[in-house]
């Protein structure tokens, strides 16, 4: 029996409005699915915690209609990471690894990392939720209660009047962090538990700070020995704090340390380990990181030919914006749904601090989560009864698992370099990477970092629910290039990403085709092959919105009978568009014909909203199958 009561009612419930929960409402809200956001805190959180992002968050990022913020405001390229051995406090000493993540080499179109300030992530994903006007942000409004029955979920909050109200939906998505409600209050008891990562384990206390820096000058400190020798204050903060993010593969004292958002942000993060015996409370007071950090920022005088023996950047252009202890694990829960409750996010796994896979595993989560959704809430042109929405979203966190095992696999393995407290494994380690980085192709490989895996593709596991055709190369992620309209008449010609023509916000289809060709003279034969594909469907597919790319940077005029038809973009293109390419690199690494490559050269392929292909087929039969099978998708949640 459904619940009485005075209530608000709604499709989905989103606990929590971090960076998470506002790209789950963002992203329903480009669907058109009603929803409302609870919040418990009035305003965004100014505290910077996450600071790295990779590709695939950038990707998603770009998804929820926020690329021209990316670059501009919320951060930057995060370059190189060095990892730097011995026990000692120079931050311009040679690594003995390195990562670029400035490369394109991802398969995104998008450098390897960034470096950002979280308040801004989720300062502009709220605003997307304000700009698109469907969802409903009840901001100050703890939650205090969660039930459910045979057909709603409940969720009982306090507003800022201290009223208590109740909103029911057909899901709630619990994207409230790690010590949220959804979790710890009401999912714990039903036998969800938050469990360490067997194949790796992590569990440490770390010390995490974020400093503000101002620049000393002449006027302000006459008596800094650095001007004398004619240093700018900008030059001297470049030689305290310098570019690229540092991992101190100290045994002594394993840190990590760099700039993160905007050069002119000036913004800088620290984090030291915790060793055992030590307090963290204590090691995180100012005597502590006086000790531990203040020696980071001293140089020796000599360095500079000065006779001083040692010189300090001044401390008063210190500012302590955070500085507090944490607790670092790799973990994932058992269960990431239950009923019609969904964890999302750090509700549902917990990261080490080593990969920037914290805030990207928990966009990828939301990604694929919403489509999913769209589905389970959607009962227009089904029976609600026939949908096993316990499948559907049982697919969803099966999937998730597997690219979550790859991402804590990397994070766990950058962790290893820079905790390795062993002697011998740290000579047999350095050895081995000097002896590997003596051949430039291995090199390169190394320097791929978390990317040398290629695109991620999920392995089929029969039973589990999964949303993708093995037999017909469904699975795996879909590179992103840039392209250039095809046109019959004389334009200038616009570098667009693929992902903003092949989703774009005017098509109806949930799932998507693509068409790529390798010449201009197979229109006839295209049109035959999608011919129907929205009856075949029911509607999961349109044929008159598919994509059609030619797999050439090379293209003339030509009948293009109605269709999208594009070519693909150089990375010269792309660099030399002030909107796209505006803070950030150039596209280093670039492949353009990335997308053919990745699918086998198939011509059509079907691609699921999360940039996943669902099917990737070369003849109509195929391709009718797909679409049979994507209606039974929609219609019962499963295949």
């Amino acid at each position: 029996m459904a619940e009485k009561g005075p209530f608000e009612t709604t499709d989905v419930i989103v606990c929590g409005c971090g960076p998470t929960g506002a790209m789950v409402s963002v992203l329903l809200s480009q669907y058109s699915i009603h929803h409302v956001v609870l919040e418990k805190d009035s305003e965004v959180n100014a505290d910077p915690r996450g600071i790295a992002l990779d590709e695939d968050g950038i990707r998603y990022l770009q998804a929820c209609g926020i690329y021209e913020k990316i670059f501009t405001e919320i951060g930057q390229c995060m370059g190189n990471f060095r990892f730097i051995d011995k026990d000692h406090h120079d931050l311009t000493r040679k690594p003995f690894m390195m990562m670029d993540y400035s490369t394109t080499e991802g398969g995104t179109g998008h450098p390897g990392f960034m470096c950002h300030k979280q308040p801004f992530v989720e300062k502009h994903l709220r605003s997307q939720i304000t700009t698109l006007g469907v969802g409903e942000m009840h901001l100050g409004a703890r939650v205090t209660a969660i039930w459910e029955d045979e057909d709603w979920v409940y969720a009982r909050y306090t507003d800022t009047s201290n009223q208590d109200r109740t909103v029911r939906g057909k899901f709630l998505v619990g994207a409230d962090g790690k010590t949220g409600f959804t979790r710890k209050q009401y999912l714990e008891p039903r036998g969800i538990t938050l469990d360490q990562a067997m194949r790796m384990p992590y569990e440490e206390d770390w010390i995490a700070l974020n400093w503000k820096i101002s620049l000393p000058s002449p006027e302000t400190h006459p008596d800094f020995p650095l001007w004398e020798k004619g240093y700018t204050p900008q030059e001297v903060y470049d030689k305290f704090f310098p570019t690229d993010f540092r991992f101190m593969c100290n045994h002594v004292r394993p840190a990590v340390c760099g700039r993160f958002g905007l050069d002119s942000d000036r913004l800088w993060r620290f984090e030291f380990v915790v060793r055992p015996g030590e307090d963290p409370g204590d090691m995180a007071t100012p005597d502590q990181i006086a000790r531990v950090v203040y020696p980071y920022i001293t140089h020796p005088g000599s360095r500079y030919g000065l006779t001083t023996k040692q010189i300090q950047y001044p401390l008063d252009c210190v500012e302590v914006l955070r500085c507090r202890p944490f607790r670092f694990s790799a973990r994932s829960c058992n269960k990431w749904s239950l009923g019609r409750v969904v964890l999302c996010g750090d509700a549902a796994h917990v990261f080490p601090p080593f990969g920037g896979q914290g805030i990207a595993s928990a966009f990828r989560d939301a990604i694929s989560l919403v489509w999913r959704l769209r589905i389970a809430t959607n009962d227009s042109s089904r029976s609600q009864d026939a949908l096993d929405y316990q499948t559907l979203l049982k697919g969803w966190y099966s999937e998730r698992k597997q690219q979550l095992d790859k991402s804590l696999r990397s994070t766990v393995e950058n962790g290893n370099y820079v905790t390795e407290s062993s002697r011998v494994k740290v000579f047999l380690r350095d050895w081995y990477l000097w002896l590997i980085q003596l051949v430039p192709s291995w090199k390169h490989w190394l320097q791929l970092g978390n990317r040398r895996d290629g695109m991620v593709k999920y392995q089929w596991q029969g039973g589990m629910g999964m949303a993708f055709l093995p037999r017909l190369g469904g699975g795996k992620n879909f590179p992103q290039v840039y392209v250039v309209p095809v046109t019959n008449t004389p334009q200038i010609e616009k570098v667009l990403f693929t992902d903003d023509v092949i989703f774009s916000r005017q098509k109806q289809g949930l799932f998507q085709v693509v068409v790529i060709l390798r010449s201009q003279g197979n229109f006839d034969s295209v049109e035959t092959s999608l011919h129907g594909l929205q009856e075949i469907s029911d509607g999961a597919l349109r044929d008159d919105e598919a994509t059609i790319f030619l797999d050439s940077t090379q293209a003339v005029p030509c009948d293009l009978k109605g269709r999208h038809f594009y070519r693909l973009a150089t990375a010269a293109e792309f660099a030399g568009d002030p909107v796209l390419c505006a803070g950030r690199p150039k596209p280093m690494g670039y492949d353009p014909h990335r997308m053919s490559k990745e699918v086998g050269n198939k011509t059509f392929i079907i691609l699921r909203p999360d940039r996943f292909v669902f099917a990737a087929c070369d003849t109509r039969p195929d391709l009718v199958y797909a679409a049979q099978m994507l209606r039974k998708l929609v219609a019962t949640g499963a295949l």
